[in-house]
């Protein structure tokens, strides 16, 4: 694969154990880039870095999404050998590396869905999304109850890039959350194909 004026753009996915600091991560990230030996992209004097993080500091999630940007090619599993021990302790764990098209949008711009799994929560589907305010169906894409005590919701990014918090969205929807059991996990991120479907990324 060519990418545009031998800029080479890798997308990397990665998992945040409970605790991870999101906001931490850009400076991580860039430091992992600056300290591998790679040939980065610079911007500001630092290395061109995009990310899409989010998931709360009490969440786990195995869907965490950054972009880098190299001026040499390497092969994603050699990016991740060299990125990986740069992240220990962070929280973050590095699964995967992709190389790109340079010209797809970057990850923050393409994202517009999120999926969660959350454990602890009981109550009836219908009768929450009846009491759902239209406000927040709006942005409320699907729930489904995996188990007795187990939902998949998918929210709706709105344009500022955020959403109402899984937390909050189900007290809005009054559904009996047990606190002693309850744990939301962000499973997935996705993006709207031209045919309007909804594919992970």
């Amino acid at each position: 694969m060519i990418n545009i004026g031998t800029v080479f753009k890798y997308r990397l996915k990665l998992y945040k154990a409970v605790g991870g600091e999101s906001h931490n991560f850009i400076s991580v990230l860039r430091n992992a880039v600056t300290q591998s030996g790679l040939a980065f992209v610079e911007k500001g004097n630092k290395a061109r870095v995009y990310v899409y993080l989010g998931a709360g500091k009490e969440e786990e999630s195995f869907a965490e999404i950054a972009e880098i940007f190299l001026t040499v090619y390497s092969g994603p599993e050699e990016i991740k050998t060299k990125l990986a021990p740069y992240f220990e302790g962070s929280g973050f764990v590095l699964k995967a590396v992709e190389l790109i098209p340079y010209h797809l949008s970057n990850v923050q711009h393409l994202i517009s869905h999120v999926c969660y799994k959350v454990k602890g929560v009981r109550g009836d589907v219908e009768k929450a999304l009846s009491l759902c305010p239209k406000a927040e169906r709006k942005f409320l894409y699907s729930i489904k109850r995996l188990s007795a005590d187990e939902v998949e919701i998918i929210m709706k990014i709105n344009p500022s890039g955020s959403f109402t918090p899984v937390q909050e969205l189900l007290k809005l929807l009054r559904f009996d959350v047990r606190r002693e059991d309850y744990k939301a996990t962000r499973i997935a991120l996705y993006w709207v194909d031209t045919k309007g479907a909804l594919q992970e990324i």
